[in-house]
């Protein structure tokens, strides 16, 4: 079996990494929210360690690497046209 790797975070001079990361609010958030956070520890492993504070009441559903602009999102657009269809 291929054995997968997980890519590692890029970190800064401190060895801290910048995250976009995608959620819906738990336990059935219905828009899909996502927020940058900035200066987090890095495991050893590589992989980001997200504050349980932050992690509270989220589905998490993806972390990205760096500061991303999210464009649209699944959903958005089918909400966008039933106002189209409904004004």
């Amino acid at each position: 079996m291929t054995e997968v790797t997980q890519p590692l975070a890029t970190v800064d001079k401190d060895n801290k990494a910048t995250v976009t990361v995608l959620f819906y609010d738990a336990p059935a958030g219905l828009s899909m929210n996502n927020t940058v956070l900035k200066g987090l520890n890095v495991s050893a492993a590589g992989r980001v360690i997200l504050p349980d504070e932050f992690r509270e009441g989220k589905s998490i559903i993806a972390v990205l690497d760096g500061e991303c602009t999210v464009l649209n999102t699944l959903g958005e657009r089918v909400y966008s046209q039933q106002k189209l269809v409904g004004s």
